[in-house]
């Protein structure tokens, strides 16, 4: 009868064992599934003050001197606006006080309306004077380049 007493107490002892543990412990939460969303980001940027922050600064840049290199040695007019012709140089011409003029070599460029040197394009010669657009960084800025008379240490 001891040993009938014993299995039916460890009977029962397995059979409350599981039924406390499972009481104890909270029922398992479903796991939401995580929804997915796909947005695509959109960059606009406006053409007028700011530049495009991709585009490469120095793709302005196609070859030849820059403005700063270039100075105004000489001009072909002509009423017509199509026969002028602006002389610009990378080269220096110095005149002294005694009269004694010193040359620094460059290139020479003669460049009609419309014509582009570097940074540089040319937008309208006139009798003593050459108006430019000058590209840096994108932006652009007119510029005005003046044939230097005797008078203001040139060689004209």
């Amino acid at each position: 009868m001891a040993l009938r007493r014993f299995w039916v107490l460890a009977l029962a002892g397995c059979l409350l064992v599981p039924a406390a543990v499972e009481a104890q412990e909270p029922p398992p939460q479903p796991v939401p599934e995580p929804e997915l969303v796909f947005e695509r980001e959109v960059f606009e940027y406006p053409s007028f003050p700011r530049s495009n922050p991709f585009v490469a600064l120095s793709a302005s840049d196609q070859g030849g001197p820059r403005y700063e290199q270039l100075s105004l040695t000489g001009i072909i007019w002509d009423p017509d606006p199509t026969f002028s012709v602006a002389v610009l140089s990378t080269g220096t011409v110095n005149m002294a006080p005694d009269g004694t003029v010193t040359v620094a070599p460059g290139a020479a460029y003669n460049a009609k309306v419309g014509q582009r040197i570097g940074n540089t394009t040319v937008r309208e010669i006139q009798r003593d004077r050459v108006i430019v657009d000058v590209e840096e960084f994108g932006l652009t800025d007119r510029r005005t380049m003046f044939l230097a008379s005797r008078r203001q240490g040139g060689t004209q």
